[in-house]
């Protein structure tokens, strides 16, 4: 019987991997399956390994024999494996005595700039090394084919838990996540000053002080009457309330090598959006219609952004439930385990 390792940190960790690798088990246990997790220290999974530790391929051959696996599969994103030891410690990982699949939670389609240079290195080695490749959409599959001349790229949706659809309430905007440089938030702050109408909440913590300070400064200098905040780790019963509450969610990101978490969430609950034209952001959003697509780092540009979706708001809806039924955890789990067969 085919018998799968899953490498990923899960609840407990406050991690959006961490929930979609919760999302996924779910969708792959209710068929019964055979399924061992590997997570990190503090995880309720079956095994913790040290992402981390150069020692990694050796606590995973231990997983393997012990438990006569069949294949691995791993969720990766660079800095879950160490910021300072280059992945070295990964990429030795996946020339294991068993197929291993690894899910890109980040294309890197610019190569400007050492961070990028660096991140293009590390996935060149995961895609030479791994037996098969997952992405979330089209276009990375079609990129990435033609950057590295492959064919083991997959493209399977990232996954919705699907919750009824919003009806238009208010005109009650959030923006939802943790809170970084590249999230671009301050753009969307700055929108507001154009928006006196409109509300926006903004829940989530923050990666850093320093990201926290300007933040907090960016808010003092524009001194928004229509605004809450809630700042921190916020658990799943929260942020449930929080969209049900929600009309609309903004991503005003300007670095974004991924397919967004919230966006998924957002379209979970069928809210339309309205996101930047960034990297792999806007891909889901143009294909589907699923909002409305603005430029980067521009508050007005945002702000008009959020008037249109309003305005046509019922738009959307056909989008959204396209989107729904392609992308549901039920079959996204079922494209996984297909291919974890086709692999073996």
């Amino acid at each position: 019987m085919l018998k799968i390792g899953l490498i990923s940190p899960y609840i407990p960790e406050k991690d959006g991997i961490a929930i979609y690798s919760d999302n996924l088990l779910n969708g792959l246990s209710k068929k019964r399956r055979q399924l061992i997790t590997i997570g990190m220290k503090g995880n309720k999974t079956d095994y913790t390994v040290d992402f981390k530790s150069f020692s990694l391929k050796k606590e995973l051959e231990k997983i393997i024999k012990k438990e006569k696996l069949s294949l691995i599969h791993i969720q990766y994103v660079a800095t879950l494996f160490g910021k300072y030891n280059l992945n070295l410690n990964l990429i030795n990982a996946l020339t294991l005595p068993i197929p291993v699949i690894v899910t890109l939670h980040e294309v890197q389609y610019s190569t400007k700039g050492l961070k990028n240079k660096i991140l293009s290195c590390i996935e060149n080695e995961i895609i030479k090394k791994a037996n098969k490749v997952i992405v979330h959409t089209s276009n990375q599959k079609k990129f990435l084919e033609k950057k590295y001349k492959t064919n083991k790229i997959t493209h399977i949706y990232q996954g919705l838990n699907l919750h009824s659809l919003k009806r238009k309430t208010n005109k009650n905007i959030i923006f939802f996540g943790m809170i970084s440089q590249g999230k671009g938030l301050k753009y969307l702050i700055k929108a507001m000053q154009y928006l006196p109408d409109y509300n926006l909440t903004i829940a989530g913590r923050f990666v850093n002080r320093k990201i926290e300070k300007n933040i907090k400064n960016e808010l003092k200098k524009t001194k928004l009457n229509n605004l809450k905040i809630d700042f921190g780790w916020i658990n799943e019963l929260k942020k449930e309330k929080y969209y049900m509450n929600s009309d609309l969610v903004v991503l005003p990101y300007i670095w974004a090598p991924y397919q967004s978490a919230i966006m998924q969430d957002a379209i979970s609950w069928g809210l339309p959006l309205v996101v930047t034209d960034v990297g792999a952001l806007n891909e889901i959003v143009r294909q589907f219609k699923l909002g409305e697509i603005v430029k980067v780092k521009n508050p007005k540009a945002i702000a008009e952004g959020i008037k249109i979706v309003f305005k046509n708001y019922d738009e959307y809806k056909g989008g959204i439930t396209k989107y729904r039924k392609a992308a549901n955890w039920s079959i996204v789990a079922e494209k996984h385990f297909k291919l974890y067969k086709n692999t073996i």
